[in-house]
């Protein structure tokens, strides 16, 4: 049997971008070249998942150094099992957010709780680009939940932040006193209670997002929030969910021409959509390159969807994405042949369909 090549390391990690940590650390075992290559998917972002883990590492890192190098985020999301954590483990936790260079960060766990406290300890705020408080471990807790109180001056320790993910957290978002845009070019919130304060205090004063993806249960309370965004910057991607059945008194985007203009790509689902809507959205919207209309509450037959999509409505559309039946109601899936019509349409506009 032929050895074997250890230039195919490389290319054999990277034919699946999905390792399990315990499969790479069995294949670390097999050579100083499987070490060497596995070690940097290991380290690149280590996913911590309780206390004791986050000692072990902390510890690792401690005595071998040349490690330390490889760790461009960390992913903690410790439980405590019914117990407090230890002094020697929050030790380790701060241990671990005082590494260089850490580009991406997830607090979760007992960390989603009063987060901000963590996020002082990140020796080097400016490398971080990428942030995500989850809570969804404890989003059932009824004492001690996750949560997070955003200021002017957790705003300022974290200067370079590109990407702020929330996850089934209570937001506190105080005011700022002076307008300095912040750097954020994507926000995304998950199931987010925002108990004082509003998304655009987080932007403070940027005039430009590239995404906001909102995803809630209470569209009531969002659908202001993202007005206010959405007439205080431009921007590019809007992603909207709502997992509760609701029809509003007015639109989403029932709002100033101009602000919806710079408008690419659109996403909505869950919202009540009829053709009244559509025909807006396509008059308003006028640079959408991608629309995705998804959800059990559209009200927009195959035919008026061909129709629509023949009419030359939404000129410089892409890329489309559909439900699969109309709420006549009740909803009710569309037949093939019915499906051919709009994929007809499509076709002849050269607009590639999905079907959600």
């Amino acid at each position: 049997m032929q050895p074997f090549i250890d230039d195919l390391v490389p290319l054999v990690l990277q034919a699946d971008e999905h390792w399990w940590p315990r499969d790479l650390a069995n294949l670390s075992t097999l050579s100083s070249t499987w070490l060497f290559y596995t070690r940097q998917r290991l380290y690149h972002c280590p996913i911590i998942q309780s206390f004791s883990a986050a000692v072990l590492l902390a510890d690792s890192l401690e005595t071998s150094p040349l490690l330390v190098s490889l760790v461009k985020g960390l992913c903690l999301q410790p439980l405590a099992r019914e117990r407090r954590p230890r002094a020697a483990e929050l030790s380790a936790i701060i241990s671990l957010l005082g590494l260089d260079g850490l580009e991406r960060v997830t607090l979760g766990g007992e960390l989603a709780v009063k987060a901000e406290r963590f996020l002082r300890h990140i020796s080097n705020p400016d490398d971080l680009k990428d942030l995500h408080i989850d809570g969804s471990l404890l989003c059932d807790r009824l004492s001690c939940r996750p949560s997070l109180e955003w200021d002017e001056s957790l705003s300022f320790t974290l200067p370079n932040i590109t990407k702020l993910r929330l996850t089934h957290i209570e937001l506190d978002i105080a005011p700022p006193s002076i307008p300095v845009p912040s750097p954020i070019t994507t926000l995304v919130l998950e199931h987010v209670d925002i108990v004082s304060g509003h998304i655009i205090h987080l932007l403070n004063g940027s005039k430009i997002l590239g995404r906001l993806h909102l995803t809630t249960n209470d569209p009531a309370a969002s659908e202001e929030q993202v007005r206010l965004v959405l007439a205080s910057c431009a921007v590019a991607c809007l992603h909207y969910e709502t997992q509760k059945d609701a029809k509003s008194s007015q639109f989403l985007l029932d709002v100033d021409p101009e602000r919806v203009e710079s408008l690419q790509c659109l996403h909505l689902c869950g919202h009540f959509v009829d053709m009244g809507i559509l025909t807006m959205v396509s008059e308003t919207c006028r640079n959408l390159v991608e629309l995705a209309i998804f959800g059990r509450a559209v009200r927009v037959s195959t035919g008026e969807w061909a129709h629509l999509i023949k009419s030359g409505a939404f000129s410089s559309l892409r890329r489309l994405g559909l439900p699969w039946g109309t709420n006549q109601p009740p909803f009710a899936r569309w037949p093939a042949a019915e499906i051919q019509q709009v994929q007809e349409a499509c076709s002849f506009r050269k607009i590639p369909l999905s079907l959600y």
